[in-house]
């Protein structure tokens, strides 16, 4: 295609900014199949959208993650929209590295169908984005699981807590890491910083992938420990 030979002509440094001009200057096709030209509001056609893989039912996933954690399991449910694939995993990408704020809103309204078919419709929820390091919220410029949250929010009437939960330590990418591993990684990486806003509350913990588990028990464990009532897994994708 004439957009990617362009993009893989730039330099490094120049490929980010240049990307948003050519993904609105030129035919814009879809990014996974690359042969279904569509809106430039769009990223994915919607015959790929509806053929993503769909994640196991919540006790399956639950139940994986809690066979892989060691130690005590802080959350009740865990569920996720999409399975791991080639194809999650570039919309990932694109949400998590190209700041697609439409492409967040539509997997939110997904995962916000996902929630409502589970049937968590206490009133009192709570939404929580998985935190990042200010160190890495720097170099991104911004949380792709808030932005998640956001929608959830538009469909679904639940509260954002964006600040109750902080991660205080810099952790190293847990891509490489075993599941035990993973789980040191994160031990203590988390602080509830607004006790009132979690007390008594169900809160829903999201996240763009969840793989072991580890990271979002970590934030569930410090979450229960200042007194909420339940914590709920919610990802796009489960790898």
């Amino acid at each position: 295609m004439i957009k990617n030979r362009l993009l893989q002509s730039l330099n490094s440094m120049w490929r980010e900014p240049c990307y948003a001009i050519i993904h609105f200057v030129l035919p814009h096709f879809c990014l996974i199949c690359s042969t279904m030209e569509i809106d430039t509001r769009e990223l994915v056609c919607e015959t790929c959208w509806e053929n993503l893989p769909q994640a196991d039912s919540s006790d399956r996933i639950f139940n994986e993650l809690n066979e892989k954690l060691s130690g005590q399991c802080f959350f009740s449910q865990a569920m996720s929209l999409w399975q791991f694939s080639f194809e999650t995993q570039t919309i990932i990408h694109f949400l998590k590295y190209r700041y697609f704020s439409n492409l967040a809103f539509k997997i939110g309204k997904s995962m916000a169908h996902r929630i409502i078919k589970n049937n968590i419709l206490d009133e009192n929820a709570v939404l929580i984005p998985i935190p990042l390091h200010s160190t890495r919220a720097r170099e991104r410029g911004y949380n792709q699981s808030y932005l998640l949250c956001q929608a959830l929010a538009t469909e679904t009437g639940f509260t954002i807590e964006n600040h109750a939960l902080k991660r205080i330590r810099y952790t190293s990418s847990q891509t490489k890491l075993t599941a035990a591993e993973r789980q040191q990684n994160v031990k203590n990486a988390f602080v509830v910083t607004d006790r009132e806003k979690i007390v008594d509350k169900t809160i829903v913990l999201v996240d763009d992938v969840i793989t072991t588990g580890a990271t979002m028990n970590a934030c569930a464990s410090e979450l229960m420990r200042n007194g909420a009532k339940e914590i709920i897994l919610l990802s796009a994708v489960k790898a």
